[in-house]
């Protein structure tokens, strides 16, 4: 697939792609790649990070609470206050002895995994992908990702990005077959953006998130965009606690799993 010829820009000016043999866009026009992955992966890990939990009331609060407040700027298309409100939650006072080590079903066009970079001074992120695309995404027109053509080339040439105390691991494959080699207690988040259940149902099923439950610490975090009540319920007999909030769902466990 060119992902050239099915280019679009969001209204935050940041572009995307409709996959064809998916039948669905990589994001959301209407909210833009750049800020549905800051609202919907980035703020949700950072805010993991800062508070150390969502196993708390008021945490969750406090975190619906900023929700509402970007979800203000999202209507006017205020964009930096939102990159403003993300930014805030940079203090790793709970993990900050070791990089968090993120999961990211899938690299797709790399929204995730380069933000994640960008945001977070020490990780380690894995990210699986079925569909080889980085020689195309080299020259994409990532928006307000400077980094981009440095991690991209990292990962044409040797599939590892590694920069300070920084690493990406570009897994080209099938998403299932490398869960199944990672160790128990592995992850500390996962951002779970697949495409939907209807198009991609191996990475939905119960079977699937008892394997991320297998390689999830304890105090862990799963985000996306999914809030479907057959995808909460499935989570939920995986061993999962569920918040579901306007842009999507937080999976996480409790000390009772």
């Amino acid at each position: 697939m060119p992902i050239h010829s099915n280019i679009f820009i969001g209204l935050d000016s940041s572009f995307s792609v409709y996959n064809n043999a998916y039948k669905q866009s990589y994001h959301s026009k209407s909210m833009g790649a750049y800020s549905e992955t800051l609202i919907k992966h980035i703020f949700p890990a950072l805010f993991f990070s800062k508070y150390g939990t969502f196993s708390d009331p008021h945490t969750r609060y406090k975190f619906l609470q900023q929700i509402k407040l970007m979800e203000k700027y999202v209507k006017v298309h205020d964009y930096d206050n939102i990159k403003n409100i993300v930014s805030a939650n940079i203090k790793n006072t709970h993990f900050n002895d070791k990089p968090f080590r993120i999961l990211d079903i899938c690299f797709g066009l790399g929204y995730n995994a380069m933000l994640a970079l960008q945001f977070f001074q020490k990780c380690e992120i894995y990210s699986p992908e079925q569909d080889n695309l980085l020689q195309e995404l080299y020259n994409f027109p990532y928006t307000n990702i400077p980094k981009s053509k440095e991690v991209i080339n990292s990962l044409i040439k040797n599939n590892i990005y590694i920069s300070k105390a920084q690493s990406l691991y570009f897994l080209h494959g099938n998403a299932l077959d490398y869960l199944d080699k990672f160790p128990n207690n592995f992850f500390n988040i996962v951002f779970q953006d697949a495409f939907s259940m209807q198009h991609n149902k191996e990475l939905w099923d119960i079977d699937y998130f008892k394997k991320l439950h297998r390689i999830t610490t304890t105090n862990c975090l799963i985000t996306t965009y999914a809030k479907a009540r057959n995808i909460v319920e499935i989570v939920k007999l995986a061993g999962f606690e569920t918040i579901k909030y306007k842009y999507g769902s937080l999976f996480y466990k409790t000390s009772k799993y």
